[in-house]
């Protein structure tokens, strides 16, 4: 062997499983185990037709990258801070439900590559073309006491990673108005 391929892929089960364990609110839904390499070799062996003599393929599982919600690691947590329109009748739980739903979507596999950049400002103009009759901005605050407003406004990935939404509706707060202490305050940070 003089050529070693390292192909990334995610199987339609892994995906699944993942996004029921990221999704569930119980707490009874454990984090799947990736597919290892010797069980993607044995699912995937068609793929050995394809190249040449010299040349050795290693599929390799991706790696998921939550973001926002309990699931993400620390410094990615974030509570997502949204003003209602003011002409809107959506109630608290609609409008939070409906962010949390928008942002699913915003996150499918199929929205991204592995090794992506996210930026905020995207998400933003995406939540605001979908939901714009219900809220008039929205703004993403760290809850890591160590992060400031802004911090999460671009986040890069691996070329072994795709980003996953883990906010949940408790995730996400419905205010008034922005302020200076609206931005530099998030739920349970201890930050005033």
């Amino acid at each position: 062997t003089t050529n070693i391929i390292d192909l990334y892929l995610v199987t339609q089960s892994y995906y699944i499983a993942y996004q029921n364990y990221i999704r569930d609110s119980t707490g009874t839904v454990t984090e799947p185990a990736k597919p290892t390499i010797d069980e993607l070799t044995t699912s995937y062996s068609t793929h050995d037709q394809y190249k040449m003599i010299s040349d050795n393929i290693i599929l390799n599982s991706i790696t998921f990258k939550p973001l926002f919600g309990t699931k993400a690691s620390i410094e990615l947590q974030a509570t997502i801070k949204c003003v209602k329109n003011v002409s809107s009748t959506a109630s608290v739980s609609e409008i939070k439900s409906q962010v949390v739903s928008a942002m699913n979507t915003y996150f499918t596999i199929d929205n991204w590559d592995f090794g992506d950049t996210f930026f905020f400002s995207e998400l933003s103009a995406y939540l605001h073309d979908r939901l714009g009759s219900i809220i008039s901005s929205v703004v993403l605050v760290p809850t890591d006491p160590l992060k400031s407003f802004g911090d999460l406004y671009e986040i890069r990935s691996q070329a072994n990673e795709t980003f996953v939404n883990a906010a949940t509706v408790n995730d996400v707060q419905v205010i008034d108005a922005l302020t200076g202490s609206q931005l530099r305050t998030a739920p349970n940070s201890g930050v005033v």
